[in-house]
């Protein structure tokens, strides 16, 4: 007897305001700066990508670079 699992990908590309809230909290910006640079960087990424599992982490670390180098 065979069985055949199905994987379902995990789709990553939508908002999680943890996520942002960590990075207003990390980079003392207020949440709204944070969560626009988050946003924008989970839209460029999802666009880019296929494989989403670990866009949020991505995201999350692009969008405090970005608030770092300003």
């Amino acid at each position: 007897m065979t069985h055949q699992h199905q994987i379902v990908p995990v789709h990553a590309e939508t908002f999680d305001p943890r996520v942002a809230q960590s990075i207003a909290r990390d980079a003392a910006v207020p949440i709204e700066l944070a969560s626009r640079i988050y946003r924008e960087e989970l839209e460029a990424l999802s666009s880019e990508t296929r494989i989403t599992q670990f866009l949020h982490v991505i995201a999350g670390r692009r969008a405090r670079l970005r608030l770092r180098q300003h």
